[in-house]
């Protein structure tokens, strides 16, 4: 539909290269997401997701494409999940090897070092930076953990349309 009426929207696909417990190589006939955008008319692209600064020129030509009236983008970030799926993720599948590799390629690391290399940022404001970010998730864990549970009259509110 996005495709058909030429909506301005960006589809971004985070691609971390596991399901659960399967390498998304052995799930899939056609492993190269953007791919499936041209069955659609759509622009597909494919970026490195561990380069923020290459999303980022992604994106800008996306949202140029879409501004432009030249309709949806989907755009497969190529990326990596560090850790396990979820608390029944033992993280078995993957070997160590493997992991070290992309752990080398930390985008957050990678986007560090080159605002330091290219002074726009130093060590200490950085450091400053990850102590507010853990800051805030520490107030948001505390605000969710000291918040009453919700009434159980709120279970369906705002997942069906409802009347004013």
């Amino acid at each position: 539909m996005a495709a058909l009426w030429k909506l301005p929207i960006l589809f971004v696909v985070e691609n971390n290269k596991w399901a659960i417990g399967m390498s998304h190589e052995r799930a899939t006939s056609q492993p190269e997401i953007y791919k499936k955008a041209s069955v659609f008319g759509m622009a597909g692209v494919e970026v490195d997701g561990m380069d923020v600064l290459a999303v980022r020129t992604v994106a800008q030509e996306a949202v140029a494409r879409a501004r432009a009236g030249e309709g949806p983008t989907l755009i497969e970030c190529l990326t990596y999940r560090f850790r396990g799926h979820s608390l029944a993720d033992p993280d078995e599948m993957r070997s160590k090897e493997e992991k070290e590799v992309w752990f080398a390629r930390d985008p957050i690391k990678k986007l560090n070092a080159h605002l330091v290399d290219h002074q726009l940022a130093n060590a200490e404001e950085l450091k400053a930076i990850d102590r507010r970010i853990q800051q805030d998730i520490e107030d948001a864990v505390k605000f969710a953990l000291d918040s009453p549970e919700p009434d159980p009259s709120e279970l369906y509110r705002f997942v069906f349309a409802e009347d004013e």
